[in-house]
């Protein structure tokens, strides 16, 4: 076993930003969809 504290550090880096980018993704899609469609401007 490696006891790189790089490598931890990069698997921790992973393990977090993974569920924090599919929570990030549905927070998002949730406040898209909560805006109405008026409030978005076209050209």
């Amino acid at each position: 076993m490696m006891h790189d504290p790089m490598l931890w550090t990069s698997w921790y880096v992973w393990l977090l930003a993974l569920p924090a980018l599919v929570i990030g993704t549905l927070i998002w899609d949730w406040i898209q969809r909560r805006q109405p469609v008026r409030v978005r401007r076209r050209r």
